[in-house]
C-alpha cells in the first residue's frame, strides 16, 4: 500500500457470524466449514454501474510464503466472469486454496471440485506428510468484484476471525494481521459482536479500541440477537442499552442485524425474504420492537449497509484532493522512472543486436571525427597539448655566458659556453682547424631528441586509457540493458582495440627512431630562418666578455642545434598525434563494425541468448510496472468520485 487508504475493515471473532453478515452485504455465499472457514484476506467491490449480475474474482500477491512483503504486488483473475451466483461460494475455496498453496500454480485448483478441495486441505495440515505444507493462513489477497444493478456501491475487507484454540504462533499471526488492516486512520473498523457474548470477552473490541481509542472509526455490527431467550431479560436490556448508545458509545454507534440460520440458508432465501424475514424479527421481539426504540434505522441489513456506504463515502470525499494528487504525483514519478529505463526489445533478436553494435559504431566513429561526442575530441586535445609541452620542454636552453651556475642549478639541459666548448671539444677528431665537428651537432641535437620517446609513449598510453574509457561508457549505453550481450561485445571491441593499440605502438616507435640518424630536413627555409633568428639571440655579450670573441664557435652551434630542434619538434608535435588519431582512433572506428559482425554472424543463434535483459534492469522494470498497475486501478477507484466533487 502506498499511502492509507479509505476503506473498510470487517474483524470479529470465530464464529462471530462474520461471514452471515458478509453473505447479507454482498448478496454471494461464502465457504463455510466446522471451526476456521476464512483463511485469508477478502477484498470485496461491490458496484451497481451493471445491467446484470456478474462477479469475477483474482488474486492480489502482495507476500511470500515467508510473509515477507514482496517488492511489488502481482494482481491475476482467477477464473472466468461468472454469472451464476450458485458457483461463487466454490470459486472462492478455489481461489483461498491457490492463496495458501503458493508452490502451487493457481491454474491448478481452477478445476477443483469442493470434496478434493476438502481433502487437499486435510493433506497439506497433515503433519506426517513429506511435501509443501498449505499454510494455514495468508496474508495475500482474494479480491472479489461483484457488479449488481440492484446493490449498494460498497467495498470492504474480509479478515480472519480471530481464534483462541490453536498454537500460539497462530493465533498471534491472526492478531497480527487483523492490527495491521486496521491501523490506518483512514480504516472503517467494523466489528461484528455476537449478541450472545458478552461484550467485554470480545478481543475483536479490545483490539478496535487499542488501534481507535477515541472511537471515531469503529462501526459495531451486532449479530445473532435470536439467540437470547426470552429469559436473558438483562441481558437482552444491556444490548438495547448499547444500541441506544448508552453503554460503551461510539461515534458511529452500533448497528443490529438478523441473519439467516442453516435452516433458511438451505431454503435458498431471496434477499427480499431474508429481510422480511429479519424485520419480523425486529418488529415482535422484545425490546427491539418500534414501541420500545422508536429509530428504526439502526435495525437491518439496508439500514446498515446504507450507512455504511455513505460513511466510507464521505470518508473518501473528505480525503479526496490530497488522494488524488498524492496518486498523480506517484504515477507521474512512476512512469518517468519507466521511460528512464531502455526500451523492451520488440524486433527480432538478430536484427536488433545488429542495430545496436550499428549504432554503437556509429557513435564511436562520430566521436572519433568529432562530429559526434565532443567531449572525446576534446578531451584527446587537451592530452595533446600536454604532450607539446612536455616536448618544449626539451629544448637545450644555451645560455651565452661561461659558467652561468645559478642556471645550471634549474634543468637538465641548459648548457653554458663553457659546456658547449667542451662538447665540441670532445668530438675533434680530423677535422682541419677552424671547423666545429658535426658529432658536436649530433650529440647536442642527441640529448633533447633522446628524451621524445617518453612523453610520446606517455601520451599515446593515455590516449588509450581515454579511449578505452569511451567505448566503455558506450558500452554500457548501447548495450547494458542486456548483461550478457554487453560483456560478449565487450570482449570482443577489447580485442580489437588492443589489436589496433599494439599496431598504433609499433608504428609510434618506428616514427620516434626517425629521428634519431640521421639529422635531415628539406625545410632548409625554416631552418636556415632559425639559425639566424639564433644567432642573433646569441651574439649578446656582457661588458666584462673579453674581446675579440673567443666562442664564436660554440653561439653558432647554438644557433645550428636550436634551429634544427625547432623543426624537428614541430615535426613529432604534430605528427604524434596524427599518428595516434589514424593508428589507433580511425584503425579502431574503420575496422570494428566488421570485426563485430564476422563474430556474431559465426552462431547466429548466440545473439537469441545474449538479448537476456540484465536481472536488475528487469527487476527494476517489474516492480515499476507492478507499482503502475497499482496505482492506476486506485486512480481508477478515486476517479470514480469526481462527479462528488
Amino acid at each position: 500500500m502506498f499511502f492509507d487508504l479509505p476503506r473498510i475493515t470487517v474483524i470479529g471473532g470465530q464464529s462471530a457470524g462474520k461471514s452471515s453478515l458478509v453473505e447479507a452485504v454482498s448478496g454471494i455465499n461464502v465457504p463455510r466449514d466446522p471451526g476456521t472457514c476464512t483463511r485469508c484476506p477478502m477484498e470485496c467491490t461491490m458496484s451497481s454501474s451493471a445491467t446484470a449480475w456478474s462477479c469475477q474474482i483474482s488474486l492480489r500477491i502482495e507476500y511470500d510464503s515467508g510473509g515477507r512483503q514482496l517488492e511489488v504486488s502481482n494482481t491475476t483473475l482467477f477464473g472466468p466472469c461468472l454469472t451464476d451466483k450458485g458457483t461463487v461460494e466454490l470459486w472462492l475455496r478455489r481461489a483461498q486454496a491457490a492463496i495458501l498453496h503458493p508452490h502451487l500454480q493457481p491454474s491448478f485448483f481452477l478445476d477443483m471440485d469442493k470434496t478434493t478441495l476438502r481433502q487437499l486441505s486435510k493433506k497439506g495440515q497433515d503433519p506426517d506428510d513429506a511435501g509443501p505444507r498449505m499454510l494455514q493462513f495468508s496474508r495475500n489477497t482474494v479480491l472479489v468484484d461483484v457488479k449488481d444493478p440492484d446493490i449498494v456501491d460498497l467495498s470492504f475487507t474480509d479478515l480472519p476471525g480471530l481464534i483462541q484454540n490453536e498454537s500460539v504462533d497462530t493465533i498471534e499471526m491472526v492478531r497480527e494481521l487483523v492490527v495491521s488492516h486496521i491501523s490506518g486512520q483512514n480504516t472503517l473498523i467494523l466489528i461484528t459482536i455476537p449478541m450472545s457474548d458478552d461484550m467485554q470477552n470480545q478481543e475483536a473490541v479490545r483490539l478496535a479500541k487499542s488501534a481507535d481509542p477515541d472511537g471515531t472509526r469503529i462501526i459495531g455490527v451486532l449479530t445473532k440477537p435470536d439467540t437470547l431467550t426470552a429469559g436473558a431479560i438483562g441481558l437482552r436490556q444491556l444490548w438495547r442499552a448499547v444500541i441506544e448508545g448508552q453503554e460503551h458509545p461510539l461515534k458511529h454507534g452500533y448497528y443490529c442485524v438478523r441473519l439467516p440460520d442453516d435452516a433458511e440458508r438451505a431454503r435458498k432465501l431471496s434477499p427480499a425474504e431474508r429481510e422480511r424475514a429479519a424485520a419480523n424479527f425486529f418488529d415482535n421481539t422484545s425490546p427491539w420492537t418500534p414501541a420500545e426504540i422508536p429509530d428504526r434505522k439502526r435495525f437491518g441489513i439496508p439500514n446498515f449497509v446504507t450507512d455504511l456506504s455513505r460513511l466510507l463515502v464521505g470518508l473518501i470525499e473528505k480525503n479526496l484532493p490530497n488522494l488524488r494528487r498524492s496518486v498523480d504525483d506517484l504515477l507521474r514519478k512512476c512512469v518517468a522512472d519507466l521511460e528512464d529505463l531502455p526500451p523492451r526489445v520488440t524486433t527480432e533478436p538478430s536484427a536488433e543486436v545488429l542495430l545496436r553494435v550499428t549504432s554503437f559504431c556509429r557513435e564511436f566513429s562520430e566521436a572519433v571525427s568529432g562530429t559526434g561526442n565532443k567531449s572525446f575530441a576534446q578531451g584527446n586535445r587537451s592530452r595533446y597539448a600536454e604532450f607539446k609541452a612536455d616536448i618544449c620542454r626539451t629544448r637545450p636552453d644555451f645560455r651565452p655566458i661561461a659558467h652561468d651556475e645559478e642556471c645550471l642549478h634549474s634543468s637538465l639541459i641548459r648548457l653554458d659556453l663553457r659546456d658547449v666548448r667542451d662538447y665540441i671539444e670532445d668530438s675533434v677528431g680530423w677535422e682541419l682547424p677552424g671547423f666545429v665537428p658535426f658529432d658536436a651537432t649530433k650529440d647536442l641535437v642527441s640529448k633533447s631528441t633522446s628524451l621524445w620517446k617518453e612523453p610520446s609513449l606517455s601520451c599515446l598510453g593515455d590516449i588509450f586509457a581515454i579511449t578505452s574509457a569511451f567505448v566503455d561508457t558506450l558500452l554500457v549505453s548501447h548495450f547494458g540493458q542486456f548483461k550478457p550481450l554487453e560483456n560478449y561485445i565487450r570482449s570482443l571491441t577489447n580485442a580489437n582495440v588492443e589489436e589496433c593499440r599494439e599496431e598504433s605502438l609499433t608504428t609510434l616507435e618506428k616514427f620516434l627512431a626517425f629521428e634519431t640518424a640521421p639529422l635531415y630536413t628539406q625545410n632548409v627555409e625554416l631552418l636556415e630562418s632559425q639559425r639566424n633568428f639564433w644567432r642573433i639571440q646569441y651574439r649578446w655579450k656582457p661588458t666584462y666578455e673579453p674581446e675579440p670573441d673567443q666562442y664564436a664557435d660554440e653561439r653558432e652551434l647554438m644557433a645550428n642545434v636550436q634551429a634544427y630542434f625547432h623543426v624537428s619538434s614541430a615535426r613529432i608535435i604534430d605528427y604524434v598525434p596524427l599518428l595516434i588519431e589514424h593508428e589507433l582512433h580511425q584503425r579502431i572506428a574503420t575496422s570494428l563494425q566488421q570485426s563485430l559482425f564476422d563474430r556474431l554472424l559465426e552462431d547466429p543463434k548466440k545473439m537469441t541468448q545474449l538479448l537476456d535483459e540484465d536481472p536488475v534492469i528487469a527487476d527494476k522494470r517489474r516492480i515499476l510496472e507492478g507499482k503502475k498497475s497499482r496505482l492506476l486501478e486506485i486512480k481508477e477507484k478515486l476517479d470514480a468520485f469526481r462527479s462528488n466533487d
